[in-house]
């Protein structure tokens, strides 16, 4: 009967700690458990725990999910970090490495390629590392826990918002072009007011994170932590997944369709534009659209519902597929605002290349130089012989 007592207080202690609350118990082999209401209350929480075993090894090897749905995400989260990396590197090598690309409207472009290399590099580990995991596996710094959080809503927020003035630089260019465009030094500053608005927005994420620690006492997991959102309010979380929605995905949606449908227009005419030009615009605004609908609609039902969607691992997949849409725009930034302009093309195709060229530059220097030698050689040999011609020559006149 002790047994199954202990058992029962484990069983609490993890399921508790799987939903982040913030309980403290601690399970004593010697501690004498009654049928009062707190046992009875206690019993019924550990119905819904089929196999308190299996339970007990996912914390103990602090995994959220098994194999083969681990490698999976492992699998194709790496391959979005890997070409969102690669591809914003290059937007930012290109503005950097020649002054003729630092124009007003390239360095929103490279501020948009910093976001969402950040996204990719930072924001996109991290959140890995909470779908994986059943507890915090990071070392215990408050400080870590709640810059953790601001980290990816900021890398986010400062992409959409620089989709967003790049929209608007585009329209104001296009649709007014007689008004004085925006110089660098005006880019400059539009970029630190996007990252102070970004970080503004962000800031409830850092405020109201905060990491609990639950004292077990247990062999091998004397505590365990919990990197948590702790809203002052009841529906806290509801209220800022309504606000992200309007200010990450409503608004820019809005100012990004209806600027692309201005200079939709006005381009209408120009035998040029009429090619190319508005398959990207709906190129742009279609795929801002549908990659960050999925994760938004996902936030707002979860935060408004009051019970669990699906079990752990449904919801765990489904969060990750709405993510993994989110994060393709991260990768598909360098292509729509990259690679379809002609002039990143270039700097793009002189990036790759360049290692290539520098090869054949090395062996045609290599070539030149054994011809040089060759030549030198000939030119010694010819006028050896000539010598000699003279010297016959001359000794046969006289």
């Amino acid at each position: 009967m002790r047994g199954l007592k202990v058992t029962l207080v484990t069983v609490f202690v993890y399921f508790t700690a799987a939903v982040g609350e913030d309980i403290f118990l601690r399970a004593e082999a010697s501690m004498n458990l009654t049928l009062n209401d707190s046992a009875k209350w206690l019993i019924e929480a550990s119905k819904g725990i089929q196999n308190p075993n299996v339970l007990l090894d996912k914390f103990s090897q602090n995994r959220k999910v098994d194999d083969p749905i681990r490698a999976i995400l492992m699998t194709f989260y790496g391959i979005l970090v890997v070409i969102g990396a690669v591809g914003n590197a290059l937007v930012v090598i290109s503005v950097v490495r020649k002054p003729i690309m630092r124009t007003a409207r390239n360095m929103f472009i490279a501020n948009l390629a910093v976001s969402d290399a950040l996204v990719c590099c930072v924001g996109t580990p991290l959140t890995l590392m909470e779908l994986l995991t059943k507890h915090w596996p990071l070392p215990d710094w408050p400080s870590l826990c709640k810059a953790c959080g601001a980290i990816q809503a900021i890398s986010i927020f400062v992409s959409t918002i620089s989709i967003t003035a790049i929209a608007l630089d585009r329209y104001q260019l296009i649709v007014y072009p007689t008004r004085p465009s925006l110089q660098t030094m005006g880019a400059l500053t539009t970029m630190l007011i996007i990252w102070i608005t970004a970080f503004a927005l962000a800031s409830p994420l850092y405020i109201f994170r905060s990491l609990k620690t639950h004292q077990l006492g247990l062999e091998g997991m004397e505590s365990l932590s919990f990197c948590i959102e702790d809203w002052p309010i009841a529906n806290g979380r509801a209220i800022y997944s309504i606000f992200s929605l309007i200010f990450q995905y409503l608004l820019p949606v809005l100012v990004v369709v209806v600027a692309h449908i201005q200079i939709h227009r006005r381009l209408r005419g120009r035998r040029r534009a009429t090619r190319k030009t508005p398959a990207i615009l709906i190129a742009i605004a279609v795929t801002y659209v549908v990659s960050w609908l999925p994760l938004n609609v996902f936030n707002l039902v979860a935060d408004m519902s009051t019970e669990p969607l699906f079990d752990e691992d449904s919801v765990t997949v489904t969060y990750a597929i709405c993510h993994m849409f989110g994060m393709s725009s991260a990768v598909s930034n360098p292509l729509l605002y990259g690679w379809l302009n002609d002039n990143f093309r270039k700097e793009f195709e002189e990036i790759l290349c360049c290692r290539k060229n520098s090869q054949l530059r090395k062996s045609a220097r290599a070539k030149g130089r054994k011809m040089d030698t060759e030549v030198t050689a000939l030119a010694q040999l010819e006028h050896t012989v000539t010598a000699n011609i003279k010297t016959s020559q001359c000794s046969q006149i006289f």
